[in-house]
């Protein structure tokens, strides 16, 4: 278990196969954040605002809801989705609210056992353009890096309901790897992916990331409609929203 506050740094990238190829990646800065030092003091330490405008800011308000301590409201979704292992600690990995724009695709909850070990995965997944969320968990085994279920949320108006998600899932250590392959009948349609590798959240990291990168959030939302226009070129069959209610949320 990586403990403590840190960021992760790589890159996140998509692959379509079928019904026609397309693909990108592009760099990327998530952040590991301990739900148990959350304070105004241990933030700041690692150059993060609390419910403040800043250049990287935590803000309760951006996350799952519930529970005012995000730790609860994590126990809580995880009981609620079938989670019946005592959490002892979790951390988020999150892109954080950039100049007072919290923007994440998928935002993910690493809990913990009291023996440190690795138990579940909660993805908080969210679409575009409808802001919609919805919560896989994913209940870990040991040695075990792959799981599968019945897509049950409506993301990708690119993509239909009838997909198969096949997960990719490593402990985080120096580095991090998460991915979904979609298929259909048995056929791999898509993939997503992020890889990334840890490095402490120095002033130095701070400087060079946000000059690189000042609006990562901005330039994350402006790709997705980028590639969304590129599709459309090239002719990709549209899904409607199925416009029913998720019980997932």
């Amino acid at each position: 278990m990586q403990s403590g506050h840190a960021v992760y740094q790589g890159e996140v990238g998509h692959l379509r196969l079928l019904p026609r190829e397309h693909g990108f990646s592009y760099p990327l800065a998530y952040y590991w954040l301990d739900s148990a030092a959350l304070t105004r003091t241990a933030l700041a330490h690692n150059g993060i605002q609390l419910e403040r405008f800043g250049a990287l800011s935590y803000r309760r308000k951006d996350y799952l809801t519930g529970a005012s301590n995000i730790a609860d409201a994590v126990r809580d979704k995880v009981k609620l989705l079938g989670g019946e292992k005592l959490i002892s600690q979790i951390y988020l990995l999150t892109p954080l609210a950039n100049w007072g724009l919290y923007f994440s695709p998928i935002t993910l909850y690493y809990c913990y056992d009291a023996q440190n070990n690795f138990c579940y995965l909660l993805a908080e997944v969210t679409n575009t353009p409808w802001n919609e969320r919805h919560y896989y968990l994913q209940k870990i085994q040991p040695e075990q890096q792959h799981y599968q279920h019945q897509k049950a949320f409506h993301v990708s108006p690119f993509n239909p309901m009838d997909m198969q998600y096949h997960w990719q899932i490593s402990s985080p250590d120096d580095s991090l790897l998460c991915s979904i392959r979609n298929t259909q009948a048995d056929k791999h349609i898509f993939s997503a992916w992020i890889t990334l590798k840890r490095h402490s959240l120095t002033k130095q990291w701070r400087k060079r990331w946000l000059i690189r990168q000042p609006w990562q959030n901005v330039q994350v939302l402006l790709r997705i409609y980028w590639h969304a226009l590129k599709l459309l070129v090239k002719r990709i069959p549209v899904h409607a929203h199925p416009k029913t209610k998720d019980t997932n949320a």
